[in-house]
Parts: C-alpha cells; structure tokens; sequence
C-alpha cells in the first residue's frame, strides 16, 4: 500500500510538473517576435508559455531578485553575461542579432535628413535598455549635426509608442518593429549598430533548455529573420 501511495504521489508530481508554464523573461524588442514564435512552439510541445516583457536591466534586476523565470531573452549579451557570472543562469547563447533604425512620422529622403529636420527623437533609457543604449552611442558618435528635443521613454518599445501618439517626431528603435507601425516612414542608419541579442536559461530542470534548442532550430530562425532580425550567427 505505501509502495502504491509512493507511486501515485510520484505520478501526480511529475503530471503537475508536466503542466507547469514555462515563464519567459523576454526584452520588448523581441516579445512581439516571440509571440509570432509561440504558435510553432505549440507544434512541438505542450508545455504553455507566459510572457513578462521589459527592459533587459529591469528584468535582470527582477531574475537576481528571484523572480521565478525559466529563460530570459535579453536585447543584449551583457545581461545575460552578469547573470551567468554570478551563477544565476548557464552559459549565454545567441539567439538572435537586432538592428538599430529611425522611424518618424513623416517623410525624407534618408534617416540622417529626417533625424536632422526632426524636433523631437525619443530613445529608450540608456541605463537599462540596450536599445537605448546604443542609440545614445550612435548619436554621440554620428548624430553631432542633430539638434532634436530628445525625450525619454522606459523601453524601445515605449520609444515607438510616442512617434505613434504624436508625441515625439522620430524615435530609434528595433528594426524588428516595422511591421508593427507600417504607417510609421522607416529609415536604416549609417554605420547602425547590431546588437547581439542573448538567451539565458535560468531552470535547466523545465522547459527552458528545450525552447532555447527550439529558438535555435532553422523554422524559428527563418521566422526571427521575417521579423527583422539578423541571423544568430554572422
């Protein structure tokens, strides 16, 4: 009879186990992409997938304070390499390599003319978004011509978010959101920076480590690529 309770007890603890979402830490850039994903992912699993999307600093701040994430999609591989040295995560891979571009709410004949007649340039906060990060880099180092108001917002998406309110004229963001706004007049950059976007798995004992194989295997990778993205690897 205990042999029998053991039993059942381990057959209910690994079906629970079984139905345990698999949670996601994933960096705004990326989210819409990844719910692109999530479809195909189903194909190959049954194990459910709960999204929490913000800037890559504040959801590592948020893994280093316990949040229970199984993998967490960085905007950079910074992030992921501060978890990994404080032996919070495995070892970092890249999933997936984004693209700095304007988009503003009106026309011009390239992104250096728009961003020098634009008033307002929105970017996301520097101290923790990479985007944001890198567009104050890219500015600092070719944008000296450009006079623009710039505004801050918390994430690039947030950037994005105010170009399609009205509230700023330009923003520098993810290449990756164009098909978000197509309303929105999109410029590519000269010598724009390409962030290499990094996975860190978190719970090896979940679902993390198979849908990072998955983010990795040629149906995803052809579909992050749609979207925007550079191939994970040159």
């Amino acid at each position: 009879m205990r042999i029998l309770s053991a039993a059942l007890l381990l057959f209910l603890t690994a079906q629970l186990q079984a139905a345990e979402p698999l949670r996601i830490a994933v960096a705004s850039n990326f989210k819409p992409t990844l719910e692109a994903l999530l479809p195909l992912w189903q194909v190959h699993s049954d194990t459910s997938v709960v999204l929490s999307s913000g800037p890559s600093g504040a959801l590592t701040q948020q893994i280093l304070a316990g949040a229970p994430f199984g993998l967490f999609l960085s905007a950079d591989a910074d992030y992921p390499q501060a978890l990994h040295a404080n032996a919070k995560s495995a070892k970092p891979v890249v999933y997936a390599r984004g693209q700095l571009v304007a988009a503003c709410a009106f026309a011009a004949s390239s992104g250096a003319q728009a961003l020098t007649q634009a008033h307002t340039l929105a970017l996301a906060n520097a101290r923790t978004a990479p985007y944001g990060r890198a567009a104050t880099r890219w500015l600092q180092q070719y944008g000296k011509s450009m006079t623009a108001k710039q505004v801050q917002a918390g994430s690039v998406a947030g950037a994005l978010q105010f170009v399609a309110t009205g509230n700023a004229e330009c923003a520098l963001v993810a290449s990756s959101f164009q098909t978000l706004a197509p309303e929105l007049h999109w410029y590519s950059l000269d010598h724009a920076p390409v962030l290499t976007q990094a996975a860190s798995v978190l719970d090896t004992t979940g679902a993390a480590p198979e849908f990072l194989r998955f983010l990795l295997s040629a149906e995803a990778q052809h579909l992050i690529q749609q979207n925007g993205y550079l191939a994970a690897t040159p």
